[in-house]
């Protein structure tokens, strides 16, 4: 069982990393916002997998504070990333 789920877990974090190249690959400016609402969108369409928004939020919050990314005030979390910096990004 507990393998499954480390699985699971690590076949999430991959398909997350995924999103957010896809996302900073199609973006024309230095910076890209990253929010679970965003990921969670490009992650329907792009792989027609649905995975539930709070849980892309729980490891988008933990890559944000491992690489220090700057939370935007605002209701719904959204991290500052710039598109230079994707290619060093530490998942865990």
């Amino acid at each position: 069982m507990q393998k499954n789920q480390a699985q699971n877990r690590e076949t999430l974090i991959h398909l997350i990393k995924r999103a957010i190249e896809l996302l900073c690959e199609k973006n024309i400016s230095s910076v890209v916002i990253l929010s679970s609402y965003k990921i969670n969108s490009v992650l329907r369409e792009n792989f027609g997998v649905d995975i539930k928004v709070d849980k892309i939020g729980r490891i988008l919050s933990k890559l944000a504070k491992l690489n220090e990314l700057k939370r935007l005030s605002t209701n719904i979390p959204k991290y500052k990333l710039q598109i230079s910096k994707v290619s060093s990004l530490k998942f865990f």
